[in-house]
């Protein structure tokens, strides 16, 4: 009987697709036809598309050892050491795409692909230290490059623009048609950057969408949300959908999903109470969902605690994150280099 021979699109499309980035790197000298998919840009694409995101701390740094270090949250719960990236002054975390993670620090911006072991440096905007000043990032498909776009609020809200691996320094844009709400997270979706946004005159609040492929802003309506004093809220990104979180200080977690983007169409995703129904025990709920784990529990978290939700039960565990804390983001391993294609 002769053996089964797996055709070669199944090979890739079911099989190499679903590997992560260490083991698709060994996997280029098994054959030169390997090789030559595994390093084509289709590929590297689609693979980043497929990609699932896991949780990451930036942690165990020591100023005057020149290094922090990255550890990956694992599906039973423990820290495992990822990689490291160089100590940087005035650190920040800049959270829009998944694909990098990207640092501001005192003279600008470290992008890196850490499955890759690849970084680079990107200078400062005009306007000097990137500290207190929103910036988003993301993979341009038709380009084949990463875009960055920053926007300094004071004293009028203005733009500027740096594409990765073609500039050499930052590029006015068009000025943003509302004035922006300071936040660390600009969700990268659709091809879009998302912004909360305030028109100080109406006094009211909406999304201020803006395209990193033709560099042009347009407006997008919030869900209708009660209005509640102690109340914060940040626009998310979580399984692929833009979530409004609201967080009611020490009470629950409301989450809205843009079910329909393209008609703007919300709906109430889930609510993460702070008395589960399973236990009289009454946690003091603070900090947004940042992904929802492959057991379907929520990871919800600040960069100083963490909580796992079971929407099954209602539960809501305390997450151990013993060490020193820094940054907790989300990232999806992927083979797209830093400087695009």
């Amino acid at each position: 009987m002769e053996g089964c021979i797996i055709p070669e699109d199944l090979i890739i499309n079911d099989i190499l697709m679903r590997l992560p980035v260490k083991s698709l790197l060994r996997f280029r000298s098994v054959c030169k036809a390997w090789c030559s998919e595994i390093s084509s840009r289709h590929f590297k694409e689609l693979h980043g598309q497929r990609s699932q995101p896991n949780i990451y701390r930036l942690s165990g740094f020591r100023k005057g050892s020149g290094f922090m270090k990255i550890e990956r949250l694992t599906e039973e719960g423990s820290l495992q050491q990822y990689c490291m990236l160089p100590w940087l002054e005035d650190l920040g975390l800049v959270i829009s795409s998944h694909h990098l993670i990207v640092l501001s620090f005192k003279y600008g911006y470290l992008l890196s692909n850490p499955a890759m072991r690849d970084s680079i440096y990107v200078p400062s905007p005009s306007w000097g230290e990137p500290e207190g000043h929103p910036v988003g990032f993301g993979f341009v498909s038709s380009l084949g490059k990463y875009k960055m776009v920053g926007i300094i609020l004071d004293p009028k809200d203005t733009c500027e623009v740096f594409t990765v691996g073609i500039d050499r320094s930052w590029r006015k844009g068009i000025a943003p048609p509302r004035s922006l709400i300071i936040s660390d997270h600009m969700p990268y979706i659709n091809g879009n950057l998302h912004m909360l946004s305030e028109d100080l005159v109406n006094e009211d609040e909406a999304v201020l969408v803006f395209n990193l492929e033709d560099e042009s802003w347009s407006v997008m309506a919030l869900p209708d949300v009660p209005d509640i004093v102690e109340m914060s809220c940040e626009l998310r990104e979580m399984q692929g959908f833009l979530c409004y979180s609201c967080c009611i200080c020490l009470e629950r977690i409301d989450i809205w999903m843009l079910r329909d983007y393209t008609n703007n169409v919300w709906s109430k995703g889930l609510v993460i109470d702070g008395n589960p129904g399973v236990s009289n025990k009454r946690w003091s709920v603070d900090g947004f969902p940042l992904e929802v784990l492959a057991d379907g529990r929520i990871f919800v978290g600040t960069d100083y605690e963490w909580f796992y939700y079971d929407p099954r039960d209602g539960s809501i565990q305390k997450a151990d994150c013993k060490g020193s804390n820094l940054f907790t983001t989300v990232y999806s391993e992927n083979l797209v280099p830093v400087l695009g294609f």
